[in-house]
C-alpha cells in the first residue's frame, strides 16, 4: 500500500510538473480570459488490447487552441495518449497497447490561444488490467428432465465482460452432487459467440443417472477476460416408474346379433405414486379394437358393434404406451367372447303311430329358427333318446328325414331333433320330446281308429 502511494505521489508530481511547464511555456498576456479544463475518463479500468474502446474527453471553455492528454508513471514516464484543436472536438479513444499493465495518473492540459489563457485537470488515476472481469449466467430450459431423455434438456450460457461486452473463451458445463463436482461430456469446451458472447449445449441421452443436481457454468476466460462461474442451477433427473395395466369387460361376452355393445375399461397403476397420463390401446392379436385416453389413471372404450364380430373368442391384449415419467405395461389376461346366436328347433311327425315295416312312411320335418334374425345352415339329427335315427341338411332353415324300413322294434319312443349348430348360430334341440309308437302290422289301423 504505501508503495502505492508513492508511486501515485511520484505520479501526480510529474503531472504537476507537465503543468506548471505547460503553463510557464504558454504566452504571458495580462489580457487573456482564463479558462477551465476538465478531463472525463469512461472508466477507472481499461483491459490491456482494448484501449480502443476507452473513451475519453475533455470539457473547455474555449472555442480554440490545442488540448492533449496524457498518462504518467514512475515505469513509463509522461505518455501522451491522444490530443487536438477544441476547434475540431474534444474527445478521443487511447491507442490499442498505448500503456502497459499498471497504475497511472491522466492528465488533461488546454495550451491556451491568443485570448484563452492555458488550464488543466487531474490527475485522475487509471488502472490498466491484463483481464477484464466476466459474469457468467447459466439457465435451464427445464428443472426436471426424465431419465434417458436428457436429449430434450438444454443449456443456455452467457459470459460478459464488466461493461456488458461479450467475453469471449470457452464454457464448460458441471454437475455437482454430494460425491463432487463433474463436467458435463456434451456441454464442456463449447466457445460462447463473439458477438453476444452466448452458446449452448444438450445433454446426451442416458448422461445424468436419476438425482439431484445443481448445474453450474464455468467461463474459462482468455488472456483478456477473466474466468468466472454461474450460480447453481437445480437439475432433477427422474427415473421413470414401472406400472401394471388391468383390463376389465362388461359384459365379459356378448351375443352375435344381439346388438350388444362392448366396454372396455382399462387402469394403470405406477409402481410406487403418482398418475399415469397417455393412452392404453386395446387389440385383438394385431387388430386394433379401440383406445382408451386415460384421466386419473383410468378410462373406457365402447365398440358398439361387437356382437357382430364372428362367434369365438379373442384373446385380448391392453397396452398402456407410458408417458414421460411412466414406463409401459401390458395386460393379457382378459378374453372376449363372441357367442352363437340361440337357435330354437321345433320337430314334426307326419305320424305318432306306425306300423313294423311301415317306417318309411313316417316324415320327420325340422324347422331352425333364430333368435334374431338370419337363417341357420349345417345339419339336423333326429333321435330316439339318445341314438340318431336319421339326419337332415337344411335349407332356408328346415329339413327332413325318413326311417329306413324295419329300423325300429315295436315299442313306445321319445323322439326329439338336434340341431348341430354352424360357425353363427347356436346348437339347440326340440322340445318337449314326441312320442312314436311302432305296433306290430296289423295293429297300426286300430290305433288309428282310438
Amino acid at each position: 500500500m504505501r508503495r502505492l502511494k508513492i508511486i501515485t505521489m511520484v505520479a501526480a508530481a510529474a503531472g504537476a510538473a507537465l503543468v506548471a511547464a505547460v503553463m510557464t511555456a504558454s504566452p504571458a498576456r495580462a489580457d487573456t480570459d482564463p479558462t477551465t479544463t476538465t478531463l472525463t475518463l469512461a472508466s477507472n479500468r481499461v483491459v490491456f488490447g482494448l484501449e480502443s474502446s476507452f473513451q475519453m474527453s475533455i470539457g473547455v471553455n474555449a472555442s480554440s487552441g490545442s488540448w492533449e492528454i496524457t498518462a504518467a508513471s514512475p515505469a513509463t514516464g509522461q505518455v501522451s495518449l491522444c490530443g487536438g484543436d477544441v476547434s475540431s472536438g474534444t474527445s478521443c479513444t487511447m491507442p490499442a497497447g498505448a500503456l502497459p499493465v499498471g497504475n497511472y495518473n491522466v492528465d488533461a492540459v488546454y495550451f491556451g490561444n491568443e485570448n484563452s489563457g492555458p488550464s488543466a485537470d487531474g490527475p485522475i488515476p487509471l488502472t490498466v488490467i491484463a483481464q477484464q472481469p466476466t459474469t457468467t449466467s447459466l439457465r435451464l430450459s427445464s428443472d426436471t428432465v426424465i431419465a434417458g431423455q436428457e436429449d430434450s434438456e438444454e443449456l443456455d450460457f452467457t459470459a460478459l465482460g464488466d461493461t456488458g461486452n461479450p467475453a469471449q473463451g470457452p464454457v464448460t458445463v458441471l454437475a455437482a452432487t454430494q460425491a463432487g463436482s463433474t463436467p458435463l461430456p456434451s456441454c464442456t469446451n463449447i466457445q460462447v459467440s463473439a458477438q453476444f458472447g452466448d452458446g449452448s449445449c444438450t445433454l446426451a441421452a442416458n448422461e445424468l443417472a436419476p438425482g439431484t443436481y445443481q448445474l453450474t457454468a464455468r467461463f474459462d476466460g482468455n488472456q483478456n477476460f477473466l474466468g468466472s462461474s454461474s450460480a447453481p442451477q437445480t437439475l432433477t433427473v427422474l427415473a421413470q416408474q414401472s406400472t401394471t395395466t388391468s383390463l376389465t369387460l362388461s359384459p365379459p361376452s356378448v351375443t352375435f346379433g344381439s346388438g350388444q355393445a362392448e366396454t372396455f375399461t382399462a387402469t394403470v397403476t405406477p409402481a410406487t405414486s403418482g398418475t399415469p397420463t397417455g393412452t392404453v390401446t386395446v387389440k385383438t392379436g394385431s387388430t386394433p379394437l379401440c383406445t382408451i385416453a386415460l384421466a386419473n389413471a383410468t378410462g373406457k372404450c365402447t365398440i358398439p358393434n361387437a356382437s357382430q364380430m364372428t362367434p369365438g373368442s379373442y384373446p385380448l391384449t391392453a397396452t398402456y404406451n407410458g408417458d414421460n415419467l411412466y414406463l409401459s405395461s401390458t395386460d393379457t389376461s382378459q378374453t372376449l367372447t363372441v357367442a352363437k346366436e340361440p337357435t330354437t328347433t321345433d320337430l314334426q311327425l307326419t305320424a305318432d303311430t306306425i306300423a313294423v315295416g311301415s317306417e318309411r312312411a313316417e316324415v320327420f320335418t325340422g324347422t331352425v329358427t333364430p333368435v334374431t334374425s338370419g337363417t341357420p345352415t349345417g345339419t339336423v339329427t333326429v333321435k330316439r333318446g339318445a341314438i340318431g335315427v336319421c339326419t337332415f341338411t337344411l335349407a332356408n332353415g328346415t329339413g327332413s328325414c325318413r326311417l329306413t324300413q324295419r329300423q325300429l322294434a315295436p315299442g313306445s319312443y321319445q323322439i326329439t331333433a338336434t340341431y348341430n349348430s354352424d360357425s353363427t348360430y347356436a346348437k339347440s334341440t326340440s322340445s318337449p320330446p314326441q312320442t312314436l309308437t311302432v305296433v306290430a302290422a296289423g295293429l297300426a289301423p286300430l290305433f288309428a281308429r282310438r
